[in-house]
């Protein structure tokens, strides 16, 4: 049988059953995906007047072909290139209705770094399966790295939540760590080739959770199905992102996942794959953040006070990242002094020290240090009521 091909030689799905039964499954999954961001969009606040939000086109490698992003500004934000994150929303590789979900994250990092944030689209599956998602992203990346008079292209970092962080990490890999100077994976998939990757059954044991969902089997094993064709290899490090070179990384990397969440041991599992593994720079910068008693997408959807805290103290985590990922000279330049925002009106967040988020079932498991605001005071973590 012949495989499908586009007119640069990227594989398709075959023309096949198999295809079309995906087709339909993933068009019902998406239908369900615009009632579940409708029916919660009241969970996630709007981006307030101090950022605007304009939508632009990136131009793709394919001659005529755009990709849709939008852009956050800080509307008091100083002359000349500014700093800039770009980042990957989650789509199980095959929801379009998740774009936009990010959109109190991109506001919090925009806002109190004062720099760009571009919240980027990229292809779905099963009509565009693997790689063309990760080529939208680099081409995204390679526009980026063209405006030198918009953007400061020394300080450029990536975000990515659930499938985007597993794209953020490829796409930062192929850039390396001179041009991308911190990531930050959300909840990914990160390993598609053990035994039950498909399924997305990590051996998570399913106990009760505060906010977020809990991953389906069946759900699970369509969108990678859609995403990874049968001439696939799982194992490739593009989609098994755990298996790319940590030279090509850089020193500031993050994961953050809820420990409810089906996709938890993966982000454990590469982040004591750096600690061992990796350079001594980025054993000493790259950290993990251990959400308690969260499942997947815990930060789209938070249902109660101490959901909220754990979203902002993960916002604020990944600002406090990004800002040391820039040398100390330029952070002088980087910001106006502000608050960390919270959905709320109140300016900070409340609770316990950040050493109590470090997992008891396994101590080599460490956690961020305690987070900072923007201009370096200590910011407590949440309280949780167990």
């Amino acid at each position: 049988m012949v495989v499908p091909v586009d007119k640069v030689d990227r594989i398709h799905h075959e023309w096949t059953l198999r295809f079309f039964g995906l087709l339909v499954l993933v068009n019902f999954f998406r239908l369900l995906a615009y009632y579940e961001v409708y029916s919660t969009d009241k969970l996630r606040p709007q981006v307030k007047d101090d950022v605007k939000v304009t939508k632009i086109r990136v131009p793709s490698r394919d001659k005529g072909r755009y990709i849709t992003a939008y852009v956050y500004e800080p509307v008091n934000m100083p002359a000349g290139p500014r700093p800039v994150n770009v980042n990957i929303h989650g789509s199980g590789f095959c929801i379009n209705a998740f774009y936009g979900n990010s959109r109190w994250f991109n506001y919090c990092v925009a806002s109190n770094l004062q720099c760009y944030v571009i919240d980027s689209d990229y292809r779905k599956a099963p009509e565009y399966p693997f790689p063309l998602a990760i080529y939208d992203c680099q081409d995204v990346i390679n526009w980026v790295f063209t405006q030198h008079e918009k953007f400061d292209l020394d300080r450029v970092s990536m975000t990515g939540f659930s499938a985007g962080g597993n794209l953020a990490l490829a796409t930062t890999n192929h850039f390396g760590p001179d041009k991308i100077k911190a990531v930050t994976s959300f909840y990914a998939p990160l390993d598609g080739s053990t035994s039950n990757a498909s399924v997305g059954d990590s051996g998570v044991e399913k106990g009760p959770f505060r906010s977020g969902i809990i991953m389906d089997n069946f759900v699970f094993s369509v969108f990678f199905a859609a995403y990874v064709t049968l001439q696939c290899d799982p194992g490739d490090p593009r989609i098994s992102v755990m298996n790319l070179p940590l030279e090509r990384l850089p020193d500031h990397i993050l994961f953050v996942a809820g420990d409810a969440d089906t996709l938890y041991p993966e982000s454990v599992r590469f982040y004591q794959h750096v600690m061992k593994n990796g350079r001594f720079s980025q054993q000493r910068h790259c950290r993990f953040l251990s959400v308690p008693n969260e499942a997947h997408a815990f930060d789209e959807q938070p249902k109660c006070p101490e959901s909220v805290a754990w979203r902002d103290k993960a916002f604020a985590q990944t600002i406090d990242l990004i800002r040391s990922s820039w040398t100390l000279d330029a952070l002088s330049s980087v910001h106006s002094p502000r608050k960390m925002h919270s959905s709320k009106e109140s300016p900070s967040i409340d609770g316990t020290a950040s050493d109590d988020l470090s997992n008891p079932a396994n101590q080599t498991i460490t956690t961020m240090s305690q987070p900072r605001g923007p201009d370096g005071e200590l910011i407590p973590a949440p309280s949780i009521r167990m």
